[in-house]
């Protein structure tokens, strides 16, 4: 299954300046961004995995896909030039894009899930964004709200998309 893994403001703001503008204060999402990838395949553009702490490039426990059509420093990954090679270099059943803009827009046509966490905040000066959901292609399975509190910063919530009818 062709999943899509995003942390996203009430804007649809994903990053800004080539960072996660709520890192270090929502350890809720990243603890389920690893419960949801870990033994998967992910896939993730070049700038998102430089984005990546050293210590941590390549993601752990996973296949690493990098969508780059340059060079890539480092090992432990696999470079795809376009998405549908990056699908077929997958491992797993289960495949996660998991960022950054350009690579989501690429593959928001040919997912079947999202795994989203809507964060309750307005961010300043973010400058990438995931694209615009249509009401008419998905719909909400599941949700669950969740209160700031002394570890994570900001009110949010996890929320999984189904696509409405299966890609022919």
């Amino acid at each position: 299954m062709k999943n899509i893994v995003v942390a996203y403001d009430k804007s649809g703001v994903i990053g800004r300046n080539g960072e996660l503008p709520w890192a270090g204060h929502l350890p809720a999402d990243m603890k389920r961004f690893r419960d949801l990838t870990m033994g998967e395949s992910i896939i993730m553009g070049r700038k998102t995995f430089e984005s990546l702490p050293e210590r941590f490039r390549p993601l752990p426990g996973r296949q690493n896909i990098v969508l780059s059509l340059g060079e890539v420093a480092g090992t432990g990954f696999q470079i795809a030039r376009s998405l549908e090679e990056a699908y077929a270099l997958a491992e797993h059943e289960e495949v996660h894009v998991i960022g950054g803009g350009q690579i989501y827009a690429a593959a928001i046509p040919s997912a079947d899930r999202i795994f989203a966490t809507e964060i309750d905040t307005d961010v300043e000066n973010g400058d990438t964004y995931f694209p615009t959901m249509h009401v008419n292609e998905w719909h909400e399975t599941e949700r669950e709200d969740f209160k700031a509190n002394e570890k994570n910063t900001f009110n949010y919530s996890f929320v999984t998309y189904l696509r409405n009818h299966p890609i022919d």
